[in-house]
């Protein structure tokens, strides 16, 4: 399948290098087939060019512009910026033959193609910061003009650099409140925690190093024995014990409350950047 996304993706313009754009430029090299002369990143910033140039060993360019042709644009820029660099696609002569990739949170596909073209193929993913070290959760749409071959690929694409699953597009403002903010919430946990263990005498980095552990073999626990997350729960609660006590004070602090309205909070303002 690797060497077959390769073959598919030809050669990519990545439009924004930043963290995600450039993380994205490490997940595409790491494919077997795919190489450096394959790759372009746009970026306005000459010092980030350069530094960009010199860590991955890419083409870089200015300006979307001056990047095409290419068989697959990525659009890894800020939502305000998407239809500005759309613009810039079109007086390049973007057609139906480039597959356009976003990662913008809350703009949609038919946004992007009433600028590029009705005709053009855009697919919407929201990644998350974990793609940065190959444990990314990202979420795949397609646009009106995109064949399944094209979701598919761009799935295959992004599991390459973590787990990627396929949505409907109506879910994507959630998505957005669940993975794509979601690292931020774990680390505020984790901080909060390690913070407090810290209070209570433990030196902090130790804490840290225990609240992290923790976070990430319970991920993996989960997923490995296929428990629901009740269940899982259940498991460490022992009747008058102390996640017991930790749970029941945390739920009397309306824990479980500010969760839901944070996530809520997430989704809204996802549809907000998209309007």
């Amino acid at each position: 399948m690797k060497n077959t996304i390769a073959n598919e993706l030809q050669n990519v313009l990545i439009v924004g290098g930043g963290r995600m754009g450039q993380a994205i430029a490490q997940g595409m090299l790491r494919i077997d087939g795919m190489s450096a002369d394959n790759l372009t990143i746009a970026n306005p910033g000459q010092e980030k060019r350069d530094h960009i140039a010199a860590e991955l060993g890419v083409r870089t360019v200015a300006s979307a512009a001056a990047g095409m042709p290419a068989s697959c644009v990525v659009l890894a820029v800020k939502p305000a910026k998407v239809f500005e660099v759309c613009a810039e696609l079109v007086d390049a002569g973007i057609d139906a033959t480039t597959l356009v990739i976003s990662i913008a949170a809350g703009v949609s596909t038919d946004k992007i193609a009433n600028v590029l073209g009705a005709g053009v193929p855009v697919v919407r993913v929201m990644p998350n910061t974990p793609l940065l070290c190959g444990c990314g959760m990202s979420a795949v749409s397609a646009g009106s003009a995109a064949s399944d071959q094209d979701c598919e690929l761009v799935r295959a694409l992004f599991a390459s650099m973590g787990q990627a699953i396929i949505v409907d597009e109506s879910e994507q403002d959630v998505v957005c409140a669940v993975s794509g903010s979601g690292p931020a919430y774990f680390e505020l946990f984790a901080e909060v925690i390690a913070q407090t263990a810290a209070s209570l005498g433990m030196r902090y980095e130790d804490a840290r190093e225990l609240v992290l552990q923790t976070m990430l073999g319970t991920a993996r626990l989960v997923i490995e024995t296929g428990q629901s997350l009740p269940d899982a729960i259940d498991a460490v609660s022992s009747p008058g014990g102390t996640t017991v006590a930790a749970l029941d004070a945390m739920r009397t602090a309306g824990v479980e409350e500010a969760l839901k309205d944070g996530v809520v909070a997430a989704a809204r303002r996802s549809k907000e950047l998209g309007a």
